[in-house]
Parts: C-alpha cells; structure tokens; sequence
C-alpha cells in the first residue's frame, strides 16, 4: 500500500494571536502585550530619533507622507520607510510641477501618475529652486529600487538612513521654511547646505 501523505519538514512560522486576543475581549491582555513591545522598542525609538533631522516645510501633498516615512523610520519599519520615501519623491514632484510650471499640457504630464517619476525629474529640472535636488530625488529612487524590488534583501538601517536624509535635503530645498529676521522664508541655498553639513554632507 503506497502512502501518499507529504513528509514532515520543519518550515519557519509568523503567528500573531492579537486580533484574537481584542475579539475575545482579552484587552487588558493585549494591552500588556503591547506595553512590554513598546518599553523594549522605546531606547531604540528614542535613538532613531536623534539620527533624523527636524522638519519645517510648507505643508503640500508630500507632508503626510514624509511624516509617515521618519515615523516607519522611528518604529524601525526600514522597508515601509523606503517605500514611503519613493512615494514622497513623486508627491514633491507633483507638487512643484501644480505650484511652478505654467504650461497647461506639460503640467498635466507631470501630474499624471502613469508617467515615470524618474522622467518626471528631468523635466522639472529648471523649475527646482535648488539644483542639487535632481540628484538628491535620483539617489532616494535608487536606494528604494535595490530594496522593494529585492536586488537586496537584508535592509541596513545605514541605508534607509541615507534614503530619509537625501529625501529631507530636497524637500527643504523646495518648500523648507527657515525662521530669521522674525519671520518664516523660504530656504535659500546656503540654508541648505548648512543643513546638509550638519547631516554630514558636504557635496551641496
């Protein structure tokens, strides 16, 4: 008699019992659970914290996102983080493409979500107020190009690091808000490249 049933192999499991957990009712359970995960994660939060820069910008269609990319950042959620950060490049290009480009069939191109973001930054290219930022938005792309689309695996917190500072440097070359002379501008470009020495930069 020929015995059909599949081998036993040993395979890796995630199990997350918590949804159960809220609807048994058992939330003073699920709050204890997530109490411990925060006290351990929190050093870390904290840490994190302090490797990212602050933030003043105007706010337009990116500011959610980048709010959520340092937030995925802070949580140690690294390839959320990244993908947020690609979606961010997109959300400023469109916004510098509604707010400076005056030609009505170029600016719906540039708004339009089914042309390339890469394609997108070339043609916004005289229309940034800081030039360094086509090669600041390249190098996010880049870095999220290794990762979501898994060239790369393991994700480095040095690499997503990198991606969420390349992205601060262009949003605040093109809507960072700097307070001098009692009075809220726009960034200038020794502003910015203050700002990018203190990140540890100095290719401005």
């Amino acid at each position: 008699m020929t015995d059909n049933r599949t081998e036993d192999k040993e395979i890796e499991m995630f199990i997350d019992f918590i949804p159960n957990l809220v609807r048994q009712g058992q939330v003073t359970e699920v709050e204890r659970i997530l109490r411990k995960r925060f006290d351990e994660a929190l050093p870390s939060k904290i840490a994190r914290y302090g490797e990212i820069p602050a933030l003043h910008i105007q706010v337009k269609l990116f500011h959610l996102l980048i709010r959520e990319a340092r937030g995925l950042y802070v949580d140690q959620y690294d390839r959320g983080a990244i993908a947020l950060c690609g979606m961010t490049v997109e959300a400023l290009c469109i916004a510098i493409a509604e707010d400076r480009v005056e030609d009505e069939q170029l600016k719906r191109e540039l708004t339009n979500p089914q042309k390339k973001i890469r394609e997108k930054i070339e043609r916004l290219k005289k229309h940034f107020r800081i030039p360094k930022s086509v090669s600041w938005l390249h190098q996010v792309l880049d870095i999220r190009r290794d990762y979501l689309h898994l060239h790369k695996t393991y994700v480095p917190s040095g690499d997503v690091l990198e991606c969420i500072n390349r992205l601060h440097l262009a949003v605040l070359a093109e809507y960072g808000l700097f307070y001098g002379d009692g009075k809220w501008r726009y960034a200038t470009e020794e502003d910015i490249v203050q700002f990018a020495k203190r990140l540890g930069y100095d290719e401005v």
